[in-house]
């Protein structure tokens, strides 16, 4: 049994930034691993990020995993972390304060899920449940401690019990990285992170994992309720140009987790989405797309969708749809295809278009699972 409810991270105008707002989260299948990284133009030294011109971190990498081995947090963050170092976005660093509240918060969904109190997933807690810690994401991680001026975003996610720790985590990660705005999210520029989990057992059948996101250096202006800003953190270098699925991934999900709410309501069993990103942490930064192709291995087309944030619009191909649900942030673009891709196949992805006008430009290729 899988239990999804979309993580959401809509766009909102705020000071200099575009905010992303989470709502929510759910999935589980198992990514495999890239033979190829897509590194970042530009790296610090290992675990000693620089800042960038505008304050942000550079992109982190050689963060330490604190979490004890053999446990779900470390499985989590090593999947995680290692997908981020490849896409080119930058690791996480582990926070003791953001650990606090969201294990608060996966005890929190277990409890109340197993005595039927709440049907789903939430990242609102009512006090009159079992185990409430604090209302919101961001009540929750102050009360734990985290300073005020840090911007809070949270991922939760549930599913089936699993034979081990590294499989829970595969199947909490990746379950939330075969989607549209969840991987939008899980990829964004949030620095820190905190690791909740409570695994399937007699009494709830349901394990919980739970993310929370901390965004603190270089932040704008007062935090939302649940939510990451585009600016500050750690930031890609302008030129570098991210994507998923990575290049040379192999057993890549053949179809997309289902959200709630569905990013293509019309397409009744979509494959797998890829997405290309790139750095747009200033006021109007904008990534348009002139072409955004899948082939298969023998040369095919693949009949898809490309799903755009609205300020992309202007100077993106015609076919291009914005984004019903106003979710994606800027500076992202997503092609859908609208059937389960093929097994055992290896696919080649084409993306052209502009960052503020300047052409850019990237090609790679991936394959699925076997049935």
């Amino acid at each position: 049994m899988k239990m999804i409810r979309n993580l959401v991270f809509p766009t909102v105008a705020f000071a200099l930034s575009a905010l992303l707002a989470a709502c929510g989260g759910g999935g589980g299948s198992t990514n495999g691993t890239a033979a190829a990284q897509n590194a970042p133009t530009t790296q610090p030294a290992s675990g000693t990020p620089s800042t960038t011109s505008s304050g942000a971190l550079s992109t982190q990498t050689g963060i330490a995993n604190s979490y004890p081995a053999g446990t779900f947090e470390a499985a989590a963050l090593d999947i995680l972390n290692g997908y981020r170092a490849q896409m080119g976005v930058g690791e996480l660093r582990p926070d003791v304060m953001l650990n606090q509240s969201a294990q608060a918060h996966a005890a929190y969904l277990s409890s109340n899920l197993a005595a039927s109190a709440i049907s789903g997933l939430s990242h609102d807690e009512v006090a009159t449940n079992a185990n409430f810690y604090a209302e919101t994401p961001l009540t929750r991680a102050r009360k734990a401690g985290s300073p005020v001026t840090e911007w809070i975003g949270e991922a939760i996610n549930a599913g089936s019990i699993q034979t081990s720790s590294l499989a829970y985590g595969h199947d909490c990660v990746d379950g939330l990285l075969d989607t549209v705005y969840h991987l939008n999210t899980m990829t964004g520029p949030q620095e820190s992170i905190g690791i909740g989990f409570l695994p399937a057992s007699a009494q709830e059948a349901l394990y919980v994992c739970n993310f929370d996101f901390g965004l603190l250096t270089a932040a704008i202006g007062a935090p939302l309720d649940n939510a990451i800003p585009t600016v500050g953190g750690q930031q890609m270098a302008v030129t570098t140009i991210a994507h998923a699925p990575l290049t040379n991934e192999t057993t890549v999900a053949r179809t997309m987790r289902t959200e709630a709410p569905n990013p293509t309501p019309d397409f009744a069993a979509p494959g797998h989405p890829l997405m290309v990103r790139v750095r747009a942490d200033q006021a109007g930064d904008t990534l348009t797309v002139t072409s955004f192709t899948l082939t298969d291995q023998s040369g095919a087309v693949v009949t898809g969708r490309i799903l755009i944030p609205a300020n992309a619009q202007s100077g993106s191909i015609a076919s291009a749809v914005i984004d019903p649900n106003g979710l994606l942030g800027q500076g992202t673009a997503f092609f859908i295809p609208a059937q389960p891709l093929a097994a055992n196949t290896t696919y080649s992805a084409t993306f052209s278009g502009s960052r503020d006008g300047v052409p850019v430009s990237t090609s790679w290729s991936f394959t699925t699972a076997a049935l």
